[in-house]
């Protein structure tokens, strides 16, 4: 027996009702949702670098180190950070503590943190060069010779540089080759033509910091610049001299830079609780009082970001900074005068005869530095600086690029050491009362410097 047929079923017209095109719109648009991959969330990458060696410089070993340590525990990931230092400190045979590195003067080595066990360290020995900095900085493995860079567009990238510096220029150990601040800008432009932040922190313990970004930093850069100094004035080390005691035990050198110190305290004592990158600032500011912290770049921008947007959540931090009844840092030296006062305070303490060589070689080097200034100068203008020279630093274009040249010229002429390195002040002066003009500045350190270029790595003496 056959079934009726069953009645057409009626077909949708070929032109859907507006609510029926609503519905389908909004279907399409959630299985698209569905389907598709979820946005990129943002990256956290550092650069660490203490550009110095010898143990007198101890303080630059142990910040970057310290810095590592509050990175990983900041919840950031190991990979992402890059380190370059000489690693010499905590194997030297001056160190008390071999193979370990303090940052703080702990009262017992019960509650003392080594701040060099686990410290993941990328280039090491002569691996700490301007060009190999720059190559990690801009991506390039092959002039860097190593781990590189690899952010984007959507990153944060945070950048801490210890060292030694003088006007418009930061040193290196390999060599004593120095960086300008030409070139450095050069860098942080490169790096965002190339796409590799979103926005960029760098925090410089230098003495004359200020001097590499002071009115040289355009203003559409997403870059933020704290320093510990001005561009005219030193910083300054920290936890030095009867300080410099771990476990009842004198280390002989300063464990801390007093900028240093002072941010990384304040990120540690700050990780439970939202700070502006300008509350640290303040803070910092406040704190580091023997010389002036400064501020570059897009400051009004970045005063309003958080300071775990560059330096980690803070998800992970499990040992507290010293209270700040502890955190008191009474002991304090000139960063150019370091070595210059250990080896006093070893004198003082032994009377010997090696002692007192010691710091008469020190002392003898820097009269050196005096007459080579007054040489140059001498030469270049036919009278040595006077007292008119500008003490304020300010570039111009032409003043940048003569200052640039002559650094370059002083490299290959006479050699950069630790000591020379307030020469670049020398030189901008010089290049002041030139107008810009180069010539008679490169001819005058030919001349000056005849004979005198260092023809070894001096051990570094600021």
């Amino acid at each position: 027996q056959h079934q009726q047929p069953r009645p057409p079923v009626a077909l949708p017209s070929a032109s859907p009702s507006p609510r029926d095109m609503t519905l389908r719109i909004a279907l399409l648009l959630a299985a698209a949702a569905l389907g598709a991959a979820p946005a990129r969330a943002e990256d956290h990458w550092a650069v660490l670098v203490a550009g110095s060696s010898g143990f007198y410089n101890y303080r630059h070993q142990a910040d970057v180190c310290h810095a590592y340590q509050l990175l990983i525990k900041r919840g950031f990931d190991p990979d992402k950070i890059i380190t370059m230092m000489c690693d010499d400190v905590a194997y030297s045979d001056l160190n008390p503590f071999p193979g370990k590195l303090y940052n703080y003067p702990w009262a017992t080595m019960e509650e003392a943190v080594d701040v060099h066990a686990g410290c993941k360290v990328d280039y090491s020995d002569d691996n700490v060069t301007p060009d190999q900095f720059v190559g990690v900085l801009t991506g390039n493995a092959t002039a860097a010779g190593g781990k590189v860079l690899q952010s984007t567009a959507d990153d944060h990238v945070f950048i801490n540089f210890v060292d030694h510096g003088g006007v418009g220029i930061i040193a290196f150990p390999i060599g004593m080759e120095v960086l300008h601040a030409n070139r450095l800008i050069s860098t942080l432009k490169d790096m965002h033509a190339r796409n590799m932040y979103k926005q960029l922190t760098f925090y410089l313990e230098t003495c004359e910091s200020g001097s590499m970004f002071e009115g040289l930093l355009p203003e559409d850069l997403p870059v933020y610049a704290v320093t510990a100094a001005n561009a005219k004035e030193s910083s300054w080390g920290t936890y030095c001299d009867s300080q410099s005691t771990v476990g009842g035990k004198l280390v002989n050198s300063c464990l801390g830079d007093l900028f240093s110190v002072n941010w990384m305290m304040d990120t540690e004592r700050t990780a439970e609780k939202p700070e502006t990158l300008e509350e640290q600032y303040e803070r910092v500011k406040k704190l580091t009082n023997k010389s002036h912290v400064m501020q570059y770049g897009q400051v009004s921008i970045f005063d309003k970001e958080y300071v775990s947007d560059f330096q980690g959540d803070g998800g992970k931090l499990s040992v507290a900074a010293p209270g700040l009844a502890q955190g008191l840092r009474t002991s304090v030296v000139d960063a150019r005068n370091v070595k210059l006062n250990q080896l006093y305070l070893n004198y003082a303490e032994s009377g010997s005869a090696a002692d007192a060589e010691l710091l008469m070689e020190e002392i003898k080097a820097r009269r050196a530095v005096q007459s080579l200034g007054s040489s140059i100068a001498e030469l270049a203008l036919g009278s040595t600086l006077d007292e008119q020279a500008p003490a304020e630093i300010a570039w111009t274009p032409e003043l940048l690029a003569c200052h640039e040249q002559a650094v370059d010229a002083f490299g290959s002429s006479c050699g950069w050491d630790e000591g020379r390195l307030v020469l670049a002040k020398t030189l901008y002066q010089l290049c002041d009362r030139t107008s810009g003009n180069a010539a008679p500045i490169l001819k005058a350190l030919g001349g000056a410097c005849k004979g005198t270029t260092l023809g070894t790595r001096a051990e570094l003496i600021v």
